[in-house]
């Protein structure tokens, strides 16, 4: 069976049309949809599982991406809240801005906003990388149990808050919350910025950043 692509328009359909178009595409082996919306509808691209690619154009409302295992899913536009919400595998790309939650819960994978985002970002991250190039609101971190944030610009009030794992790296200003340390930037640290923004396109300076982790590993018993 040769491998197609599919082109979806959002115009005229609801998310449970668009979604099932989505399921009858992947069972005919199609590995490329384009989907162009303009009613900035929730829940497109939910629970995916094949190694796939989605390319979204328009305005988009929340939980896009959520639960990913292991699309890869680029989107051009606005995007609403909670973008990769518990995704366990694949990647996400905005080319554009994402509202609060980007990264909620996240086991594993990748999430890139190329602009601004809300509050809240990374909550509960358990696995991912997730990346904002712009600034970012309040509560960044809050609960993280591991791996990385990353925000080229500046975090608002009570970043890392409650943090029990993971490293969030801020390139302007920030406020840190209860149980957070900024520390010194590594070599390591360097490499890996270095490293992810090389393949992400992303132009900042790396001097700038610094690296906020946890105090105590049990924060909640002390």
């Amino acid at each position: 069976m040769t491998t197609k692509n599919i082109t979806i328009s959002g115009t005229d359909l609801s998310t449970r049309k668009i979604n099932q178009k989505i399921k009858k595409g992947l069972s005919e082996n199609e590995k490329i949809f384009y989907i162009e919306n303009s009613q900035k509808l929730d829940s497109i691209v939910v629970g995916l599982r094949e190694e796939s690619n989605f390319k979204l154009k328009g305005e988009f409302g929340d939980f896009v991406g959520a639960l990913n295992d292991g699309a890869r899913i680029e989107i051009s536009g606005k995007i609403g809240r909670y973008v990769g919400n518990n995704m366990t595998r694949g990647e996400i790309i905005v080319n554009g801005t994402a509202e609060d939650g980007v990264g909620f819960g996240t086991y594993h994978g990748t999430i890139v906003v190329k602009g601004n985002a809300g509050d809240s970002i990374g909550q509960l991250n358990k696995g991912g990388t997730i990346v904002i190039d712009g600034n970012i609101g309040k509560l960044a971190g809050l609960y993280m149990l591991s791996d990385e944030i990353i925000v080229t610009g500046d975090a608002g009030e009570d970043t890392g808050d409650w943090m029990i794992g993971g490293t969030i790296y801020v390139g302007g200003d920030f406020q840190t919350g209860t149980n957070a340390e900024v520390r010194v930037l590594e070599n390591s640290d360097k490499n890996k910025l270095q490293s992810i923004f090389q393949n992400y396109g992303i132009k900042a300076p790396i001097e700038t950043f610094k690296k906020i982790e946890h105090q105590e590993i049990r924060p909640f018993y002390g």
